[in-house]
């Protein structure tokens, strides 16, 4: 949950990319009949609240913290228009506020608490009363934005495998918590509403400051991007690990 990441811009793309994703439905079809007699739910990483808002609908009391204060906000003004109140958003680092105990604690999509540390999940684990749930990517070849093909193509250099769920997997039964694992597939899909702004989107996630790239980077996104009804749509098919416990009592 970096503070910085998402900045105004990159939280409002994300979240029209949620009109486009079968992300929260793919993770709660596993989620919610797993935990029907649970009632309160901690959204660790929450985000402009993917997974917050569709437990909130689905009767769920949900705390939800993120870093971000721009994706805190956005979620205030979904809780808002769809009329939710069962929502507390909290704008935070992982552990810089004090939580009270929940039945379920979910951390989806937020790698940087589980890089090589124990720590994570062991809180998360005491701050459940019955279930953690930890979704991180499935796959060291995962494509990002299409970075295995720009990042030759740009920079002259291959794009770097990333870790995944394994290691988590990994460190956990090192830890004595044996978890559950299943894989999903899902689409999240981003859309433009026009190339221009296509651009602006690539180069914001490539940390390009200059125009050197950007006839290379437009005829590239010119032959991936799809038309849609007022504008351009990025397609992009992921593959997720849902790794899942009951809580284990020290």
């Amino acid at each position: 949950m970096k503070r910085n990441y998402w900045n105004r811009i990159k939280a409002r793309w994300y979240r029209r990319g949620l009109d486009y994703s079968s992300f929260a439905q793919t993770v709660l079809t596993k989620i919610l009949p797993l935990t029907e007699e649970c009632r309160s739910f901690l959204d660790v990483g929450s985000g402009c609240g993917t997974l917050s808002i569709p437990l909130a609908r689905a009767g769920k009391k949900v705390t939800a913290i993120d870093a971000s204060p721009h994706m805190i906000e956005i979620l205030r003004e979904d809780m808002k228009r769809l009329g939710i109140k069962n929502i507390r958003p909290i704008v935070a680092q992982w552990g810089e506020k004090k939580l009270c105990p929940h039945d379920v604690v979910i951390c989806a999509n937020v790698p940087e608490l589980l890089k090589g540390s124990e720590r994570f999940p062991l809180e998360a684990n005491d701050l459940s009363r019955r279930f953690v749930f930890l979704v991180t990517s499935a796959g060291t070849e995962q494509d990002k934005f299409y970075y295995r093909e720009l990042y030759p193509l740009l920079f002259n250099k291959p794009f770097e495998k990333r870790a995944d769920y394994l290691k988590t997997y990994t460190t956990l039964h090192s830890m004595g918590i044996f978890a559950n694992v299943e894989i999903i597939e899902y689409d999240f899909d981003q859309p433009f509403h026009d190339m221009d702004e296509a651009m602006e989107f690539w180069k914001e996630y490539l940390g390009i400051v200059t125009e050197e790239f950007d006839g290379r980077l437009r005829e590239f996104l010119s032959r991936k991007l799809e038309p849609i009804k007022g504008g351009l749509l990025a397609r992009f098919h992921k593959r997720s690990a849902i790794i899942w416990w009951r809580r284990v009592r020290g």
